[in-house]
């Protein structure tokens, strides 16, 4: 085994542990791997359909809210139907006005998670709001 694995001048690739590391995880069979990667061959078919590849590699990668989220908080709102936080309001009137009336009102709690969420990274994973909403 040639453990070249130290300079690699002009070459844009992953970081990959490759070499002695890379072998030592294997023979030991690491329960986390320092750099985890999947090489998948596609049919013929696929081969120069881009957005065809990629709809196969988000099918078969694991995503969590972890991958998309850029920030969160949690804030303590005293009436969550009249919110206090600004960034909020707009959001609130509009569940308001589209709240379907059921006969018990529902009791709603006055701690608040935010999460804001990378645009790029949910295009790229071809996630949307509704797919989230979904999996939760």
């Amino acid at each position: 085994m040639t453990l070249n694995t130290f300079h690699a001048a002009g070459v844009a690739s992953k970081n990959v542990t490759l070499g002695v590391p890379r072998l030592k995880e294997i023979i030991n069979i690491a329960k986390t791997i320092k750099t985890p990667s999947v090489k998948v061959i596609l049919d013929q078919a696929y081969k120069k359909d881009e957005k065809a590849a990629l709809e196969i590699g988000n099918t078969i990668e694991h995503t969590t809210l972890a991958h998309v989220v850029t920030n969160s908080a949690i804030y303590y709102d005293p009436d969550p139907r009249e919110t206090i936080i600004e960034a909020d309001k707009e959001l609130i009137e509009f569940y308001n006005a589209t709240l379907l009336t059921d006969n018990e009102p529902q009791k709603v709690s006055p701690w608040l998670i935010r999460f804001e969420l990378d645009v790029h990274k949910l295009t790229g994973r071809e996630l949307t709001m509704a797919k989230i909403d979904k999996m939760l």
